[in-house]
């Protein structure tokens, strides 16, 4: 079971972590004078269904991490998330005998040139990154998820990955793009940790990875239209710093940070007034009897 199903099914997960979490009065905003999870206003309307929002999330994760390391100089292989070559290989393996397959196949190779040109500094239309985006969006998510529509045929399967973004889709991208070079607190040549995962070694769930680590500093990022306070996403954020001391700490995470894209604003928590504020031992204690019980 994944951290996200445990967090909004198991009551006794709940518990642990919900003592810890911290709450919304807990949380600084950066380069903003209205306060985390107050009404800001909003840069990037959309009207997408879930699933479209979904992929919106996940395609700006794939634009972010390949616009970080165009910015820190990074290796294009270290920015690219494994998942979505996972997924197109999954989809090779069951449906290379569909004749679309091959054209799947050219777009995912085209992509991955056009990722490490980008990331090497050189030219490349928007466009072209944001298709290919949208793209590994899809692959990333059959391969994490499982395939939960009903396709009248193999080929109607395969055609999903082929098919570009609507327009209305594209042009958001392009907009979250817009505001994130606008907004975002980058700084040179600072370390960034990719897709971390914080559920390596002792495997307490079924995975717990986050988007990126800059610095000490873990981000969440959120392409939502909601301004408020929840505690879920910030109970993930704070189980994501558990899992890591209960790990060993492979990271060094002094701040747990959301990104509000569609408002262009940061919203964090130091890790040092948590530890004021909050019994963190106890609740390691707790996750590790936790994980001992449930397996």
């Amino acid at each position: 079971m994944s951290l996200t199903s445990l967090i909004h099914t198991n009551k006794d997960f709940q518990e642990i972590i919900r003592k810890v979490t911290p709450k919304a009065a807990d949380f600084k905003s950066y380069s903003t004078d209205v306060p985390p999870f107050k009404n800001k206003p909003i840069l990037a309307e959309s009207i997408f269904t879930s699933y479209i929002s979904g992929l919106v999330r996940v395609s700006f994760q794939y634009m972010i991490s390949a616009i970080l390391a165009r910015k820190n100089q990074d290796s294009p292989d270290k920015a690219f998330n494994p998942l979505a070559r996972k997924g197109y290989e999954v989809i090779h393996e069951f449906f290379s005998d569909v004749p679309v397959m091959g054209e799947l196949t050219l777009l995912f190779e085209e992509f991955t040139g056009i990722w490490d040109t980008f990331i090497r500094g050189e030219e490349v239309p928007e466009g072209e990154l944001i298709r290919g985006a949208f793209m590994c969006s899809k692959l990333d998510t059959i391969y994490r998820l499982g395939v939960h529509a009903a396709y009248r045929s193999p080929t109607e399967f395969v055609q999903q990955f082929i098919h570009p973004p609507m327009p209305d889709v594209e042009s958001d991208l392009k907009l979250l793009w817009q505001i994130f070079e606008e907004r975002f607190p980058y700084e040179q040549r600072t370390e960034i940790k990719y897709f971390p995962s914080f559920d390596e070694k002792r495997r307490r769930m079924g995975g717990a990875s986050a988007d990126f680590i800059i610095g000490d500093t873990l981000y969440d990022i959120k392409t939502t239209k909601k301004h408020g306070y929840n505690w879920k996403e910030a109970a993930e954020l704070m189980t994501y710093y558990l899992l890591n001391r209960l790990e060993g700490e492979p990271y060094n995470i002094q701040k747990l940070t959301f990104y509000k894209a569609r408002f262009g604003v940061i919203e964090y928590v130091e890790i040092g007034d948590l530890l004021r504020n909050y019994d963190i031992d106890q609740a390691l204690n707790d996750l590790s009897k936790f994980h001992r019980r449930w397996k």
